[in-house]
């Protein structure tokens, strides 16, 4: 019998009965009704069906428990009423819990219920305390089966918390956030929750540097400690102490990896610690897994060779990055190692072959979209009357020769 067919019986059976007395609808034209105001998307008289089974037939099936839910969050959609809003939610979450008390404790359904109930109660302030401990119990029971998307639900919660003015327990929070890390590292991080949790923390928990060292900065000599202790003090720009320094060392010599090795370098970078930083890109280098983080290593050594005065592999390592992943910061970095190298090219040259590293450093701020300091090179291109003086001629090949050897075309210098 097809659907139509069978919601035109059953309107048959109740229109015939009218005659007589009032048709209370059975067990079975409620299924059959159920099924055809679902397929018929007429929510209100799927919703009368299935309360209906539900109410009289609970071990009916859980497909009506599955399509209940459904039922019940496109009625939330429809109204625009708050209250009748809330009662939906609540009958959906009501379908949850019966369907795991009658049909076992399914993993997959407690994720879907932890993640339907922070759905409809995170606009709801009053219904934080409540939310993080429905989440606690699940970490409580068993954190390894909670999906990562409610471990960075429960945090969204918190954070939440915290913007309200509601009261939780902080020291909580960091507790399950080191079990979280921890999980999350056995699991893998394919979609990058991690970060987004490191973040919802910082807003959710009052940390200072001083805090960040009581808290984390104890045990370093077991790496997932040290590790948690390190990225604090990255993320919140806390002094990379001699205690740093001695965490670093047990990570990246225990379970390197490349996140943490670049927020070192970069960190060390800052702070003029230029050795450091070639060591610890040294490791992300090996760490990297793609392309783009092997050109955003050589981006970072090239800006590390710059600062130590080393053009030549400043420059190396940029060429090297552009190789990788076309990195449009090394052809700007390019540039002004140029620029910055005309009394190193001067020797004895006329004055155009001595400005046409400009001409060199312009394309690179060309290939690098650097209109600023295109002009800037520009406005040193050697001037028409020099370019006619000294036997040369527009569009004319130059080999540039200084520490990097380059082909340029003459250009003349724009007219003021």
């Amino acid at each position: 019998m097809t659907k139509w067919i069978s919601t035109l019986a059953v309107a048959i059976i109740i229109s015939f009965n009218t005659s007589g007395q009032t048709h209370q609808p059975s067990l079975e034209d409620c299924k059959l009704m159920f099924q055809d105001y679902y397929y018929l998307k007429d929510w209100k008289k799927a919703q009368t069906n299935l309360e209906y089974i539900i109410k009289n037939s609970p071990n009916e099936g859980e497909k009506y428990y599955i399509k209940g839910v459904k039922v019940y969050e496109y009625l939330m959609k429809e109204t625009e009423d708050n209250e009748l809003d809330k009662q939906y939610q609540q009958k959906a979450l009501d379908l949850y819990q019966l369907r795991l008390s009658i049909y076992g404790n399914n993993d997959q359904v407690q994720n879907q219920f932890l993640s339907s109930i922070y759905r409809y109660w995170i606009s709801q302030p009053t219904k934080y305390d409540s939310l993080a401990s429905l989440f606690q119990v699940r970490f409580d029971e068993n954190i390894e089966v909670v999906s990562q998307s409610n471990m960075l639900a429960y945090f969204d919660v918190m954070r939440r918390a915290k913007k309200y003015k509601q009261p939780f327990d902080e020291a909580l929070v960091l507790t399950n956030y080191d079990r979280i890390a921890e999980q999350m590292r056995l699991e893998g991080d394919a979609k990058g929750y991690m970060e987004k949790i490191d973040q919802m923390l910082l807003e959710s928990v009052d940390l200072n540097c001083e805090k960040v060292e009581e808290v984390y900065g104890q045990s370093i000599s077991e790496p997932q400690q040290a590790k948690r202790y390190l990225n604090m003090i990255f993320r919140m720009d806390c002094e990379v102490n001699d205690k740093a320094q001695e965490a670093l060392a047990v990570v990246l010599d225990n379970d390197p990896e490349y996140k943490l090795a670049m927020y070192a370098a970069k960190k060390a970078t800052i702070d003029r610690r230029l050795s450091d930083a070639q060591r610890y890109l040294g490791i992300a280098l090996q760490q990297a897994t793609s392309l783009d983080q092997e050109g955003d290593v050589y981006m970072e050594l090239a800006k590390t060779m710059t600062l130590k005065e080393k053009k030549q592999d400043a420059y190396k390592y940029a060429k090297q990055a552009i190789a990788k992943n076309n990195n449009k910061e090394a052809y700007k970095l390019i540039g002004n190692l140029y620029m910055s190298s005309f009394s190193e090219c001067v020797g004895d040259k006329d004055i155009v072959a001595r400005r046409a590293v400009f001409i060199a450093a312009y394309e690179k701020f060309k290939m690098a979209n650097d209109e600023k300091n295109m002009a800037l090179a520009e406005a040193q291109f050697p001037t028409m009357e020099e370019i006619h003086f000294n036997s040369y001629e527009l569009g004319q090949s130059l080999i540039v020769d200084c520490w990097f050897k380059e082909e340029v075309v003459i250009a003349r210098r724009p007219v003021e």
